[in-house]
């Protein structure tokens, strides 16, 4: 799995996201020991989240049998890559020495996210071509993807870009750092998990944070 963080400014959102999460950034913009991996780039405000697959080719010919939208890959130093079902699902076939093993998601990093559809035949299409082994969630119309690392989730309701979850030991204190540095933040909320809480940083990109309950 990689995340790419897509702001107009690269240079304020490196102080906003130092200040919130201290992440450090190496020379290519990639966030330094994130795991899973992620970065910025420049564009307009939005968080792109891509799954990894082990042929893309045979996933996109997956997607356009089963009736969906998917462009002809593109290759690059990481490998190849494209972004179906109308840029809101990511597909990623890492190059040799790319994709991380066993993703940490510690503090700072990405720990849960969850993928809104539109409808039962779209969260069928992307389970027949992303392999997703589904349980029913605690929520209706929620669910549990089991082979996922990090753990994930589908929502079926409406189509959008995946909500991205980063993991702190603290959502109070977070959010208190989200809004010292020009970002909004909402009230801490309870889940079967823990906590959380929805935020925007200072460009307009929407992520969430969120803690484990502990014991």
């Amino acid at each position: 799995m990689y995340y790419a963080i897509h702001v107009p400014d690269l240079a304020r959102a490196k102080s906003f996201y130092s200040t919130v999460f201290g992440w450090s950034f190496r020379s290519d913009d990639h966030i330094d020991g994130s795991s899973p991996a992620g970065g910025l780039g420049a564009g307009e405000p939005g968080i792109d989240l891509y799954f990894e697959v082990s042929d893309i080719a045979a996933t996109v010919a997956r997607l356009r049998e089963l009736g969906g939208d998917a462009p002809d890959p593109v290759e690059s130093a990481s490998g190849w890559s494209c972004l179906a079902e109308g840029g809101t699902l990511g597909l990623w076939q890492p190059a040799d020495g790319y994709a991380g093993q066993d993703p940490k998601c510690a503090e700072g990093d990405l720990f849960y996210y969850v993928v809104p559809v539109v409808d039962e035949v779209t969260k069928d299409r992307y389970v027949a071509a992303l392999g997703w082994e589904l349980s029913p969630g605690s929520h209706p119309g929620g669910w549990n993807i089991g082979n996922s690392v990090p753990p994930g989730g589908v929502f079926v309701d409406h189509a959008g870009a995946p909500d991205v979850y980063f993991r702190v030991s603290d959502v109070e204190a977070a959010t208190r750092l989200v809004r010292e540095a020009g970002g909004t933040a909402g009230d801490k909320q309870p889940n079967s998990a823990g906590w959380h809480a929805a935020c925007r940083d200072d460009q307009g990109v929407e992520f969430s944070i969120g803690s484990l309950r502990q014991g």
